[in-house]
């Protein structure tokens, strides 16, 4: 088992007449070529166990794809075996893409081989979280809970980013097959794009090979703008990408025959025009009223992208710039009023969160101890001093959990350590915009 390195000699050329310059022959890192690996189909065949039934792990758009234990199972990969034996194969155009396109932000490709008749075997990095599709469409035990909407947020800036990081490639890459079967989890839950099988790179106005490709994609995902080869633009990605917003968010499929109209596109545009933004949400996600301005803003992007005239819809750029702004809501201020009652009282301006990671404050300073948990990183305790000179109320302390599952803060609940007295009071996170959604402390005196 050998390397190889994509050169001029290789069967994939290198030579690049978009980045060539006379005057200034430097190597720009983001074209550098990567060592592609040669594997033997003897390899590939031992590693996927005979490609047994236990190594399946689905299919891809041009093949099977089976998990791969390599290098005496110090390399953990995935390969596609192809069906086609085209002169050029949706294999070959991937490896052709992958081997100039690198970034944590794809599933790489590791190597490829070919079978005893000539059918390409692609080896790329393997993803053991399964797909996007998977998380919102699949109900089993590995999914039982559905994603809050912060987690889905984070997901589709990760795959515009992923999208814009080939669109502002040079040349540039498009796609051409964004969906959510396409969007891949690594062991640390980032979601990454993969198959690159359809992906064209160059300019139509002067690459004879774009200008000679007939459209593709999957049907719900397709442009409808692109109906021949010069209709192709990187605002046909967004146009897919758009589909793919609605579908995080909605929790719909692209395309479901048990809706009417069955295109989710066709479903939520009317709704969004009419200012329903909510209607467009999944009703799993439990979107508080504090969550308005997220709920229109994504809604409005996602109709954006989806604008049947491609000039109209934004740049990837622009789209994870947006993305990036609904990100960055933060904690918001919670303060509690004082007001005298018989019995209970209400501790006045007593908490306010001033950041994430579960600093307390006061009406006066409070010294406090916040103690965070190695395992989860979250807030675990908060003890803090008395907090009203007239009561005597002391040791106050909270627990705030961390959904293991999902990674979010969803509760926390105060009680007073005194005998004879206590505080009983439940603060709710609201995962959607990371702040806490209410904060009642009713402190009883004995």
């Amino acid at each position: 088992m050998g390397y190889i390195s994509c050169n001029a000699e290789s069967a994939i050329s290198t030579c690049d007449t978009y980045n060539l310059s006379k005057k200034n022959p430097k190597t720009n890192p983001q074209h550098k070529h990567y060592k592609i690996r040669d594997f033997t189909y003897t390899d590939l065949d031992s590693s996927t166990n005979k490609f047994s039934h236990t190594n399946f792990l689905g299919k891809g758009s041009h093949g099977s794809v089976y998990k791969a234990s390599l290098d005496n199972g110090n390399l953990i990969a995935a390969v596609k075996k192809t069906i086609s034996l085209s002169a050029v194969s949706p294999a070959d155009n991937e490896i052709e893409i992958l081997s100039r396109v690198r970034s944590p932000r794809f599933v790489n490709l590791l190597g490829f081989a070919s079978d005893p008749v000539g059918r390409k075997l692609i080896v790329v990095e393997y993803m053991p979280n399964g797909s996007l599709y998977d998380l919102l469409h699949k109900n089993n035990n590995s999914f039982a809970k559905p994603p809050g909407l912060a987690k889905r947020i984070k997901i589709a800036l990760q795959v515009a980013k992923a999208v814009n990081q080939l669109h502002v490639a040079s040349p540039p890459v498009i796609h051409r097959d964004i969906k959510s079967s396409n969007i891949l989890f690594d062991s640390k839950w980032r979601a990454r794009l993969g198959d690159f099988g359809l992906a064209l790179r160059g300019h139509v106005e002067n690459d004879a090979k774009m200008r000679c490709t007939p459209p593709a994609g999957t049907l719900g995902y397709l442009d409808p703008c692109y109906l021949a080869p010069c209709d192709l633009t990187v605002k046909s990605d967004v146009f897919s990408f758009g589909i793919l917003m609605l579908e995080i968010f909605s929790g719909r499929h692209a395309i479901d025959l048990r809706f009417s109209p069955p295109s989710v596109v066709d479903w939520a545009v009317p709704l969004i025009r009419s200012g329903e933004y909510h209607e467009v949400f999944d009703r799993n996600l439990n979107i508080s009223r504090g969550s308005e301005a997220i709920v229109r803003q994504l809604a409005v992007l996602s109709a954006m992208c989806v604008k049947p005239t491609a000039d109209k819809r934004p740049e990837m750029a622009e789209v994870v710039e947006s993305l990036v702004k609904v990100t960055k809501t933060g904690w918001r201020v919670i303060k509690v009023t004082h007001q005298p009652a018989s019995e209970y009282r209400k501790l006045t301006n007593v908490l306010r969160v001033e950041s994430s990671d579960g600093s307390v404050s006061g009406g006066e300073k409070i010294g406090g101890h916040v103690a965070r948990s190695k395992s989860i990183g979250g807030v675990s305790e908060v003890e803090c001093r008395p907090l009203d000179r007239n009561k005597d109320v002391q040791g106050l302390c909270g627990m705030m959990r961390r959904s293991k599952s999902t990674g979010e803060l969803q509760e926390s609940k105060w009680v007073d350590r005194r005998n004879g007295g206590g505080i009983v009071s439940q603060m709710i996170r609201n995962p959607n915009v990371r702040e806490l959604e209410s904060a009642k402390l009713l402190v009883k005196f004995s």
